[in-house]
């Protein structure tokens, strides 16, 4: 991690933080119960530690059952770690309730899902849109998040299609209507959930190269999950899980 060094001059910068952090991190589930008829449990994560600077972009592969899932649920504030601390910009989400958690969820992590899960009904200007919508916003705050709307679909190559709905695009401009999506809000972090598995290599690259700009230009820290170990050499960090350990 970047610091900057302590002075004695007040108008220092301050000593940076990752805007992911964990620290610890052990997450376990039920699973069923033993011959004895205590309760058995899965370990799938133990004691986890990853930092990650906004513009850094983060590879994650394993194997199936190997705790990749987990890792973005617990860093996105889905699941409370058992032990452990998960902080976003330095705000510890296990020290928050539910609808404090819900609030740095919906302002400072962006996910990009597997399946972009876009609303059939809506334009892909919508999909973007629909939140401040739905969050009562009018007037000069409802132009302005039509700007950033706008502003994203022109990042992600999809300016052209803002009024086309779903069943009108290819899966590849579906995905870029995803990640637009997801960064709508201007997030520190953006966790993504192997994008590329329902995509041929062509579209995937492209995908992936979208991914590795969007994070430099925005200035998000990024994690991306994956099967495909070939964009691993595009990552910053390689991330290794392996029976929910980090492989050294």
């Amino acid at each position: 991690m970047t610091t900057t060094a302590a002075t004695t001059d007040r108008t220092a910068t301050p000593i940076a933080r990752p805007a992911l952090q964990l620290e610890g991190v052990s997450v376990t589930y039920p699973d069923g119960r033993h011959a004895d008829g205590t309760p058995r449990t899965t370990t799938a994560l133990a004691k986890a530690d990853l930092a990650l600077e906004r513009g850094e972009f983060a590879v994650v592969l394993g194997p199936s059952g190997s705790g990749k899932s987990t890792l973005l649920s617990v860093s996105a504030g889905l699941v409370v770690p058992d032990t452990g601390r998960v902080l976003i910009d330095g705000v510890d989400l296990a020290a928050l309730d539910e609808k404090h958690r819900t609030e740095v969820r919906r302002d400072r992590i962006g996910v990009v899902f597997q399946q972009p899960n876009l609303l059939p009904a809506l334009t892909v200007r919508e999909q973007l849109m629909v939140g401040a919508h739905l969050a009562g916003l009018r007037g000069r705050r409802l132009r302005a998040t039509g700007a950033r709307a706008e502003e994203l679909l022109e990042r992600v190559g999809m300016e052209r299609y803002a009024s086309r709905r779903p069943h009108e695009l290819s899966g590849g401009q579906r995905q870029r209507v995803n990640i637009a999506r997801a960064l709508f809000t201007d997030p520190a972090v953006l966790l993504v959930d192997e994008p590329t598995s329902a995509l041929d290599h062509e579209r995937s690259r492209t995908i992936v190269d979208l991914l590795v700009a969007v994070t430099r230009e925005l200035s998000v820290a990024t994690v991306m999950v994956t099967h495909d170990e070939e964009f691993a050499e595009d990552a910053d960090r390689v991330i290794t899980l392996r029976d929910g350990q980090v492989q050294p």
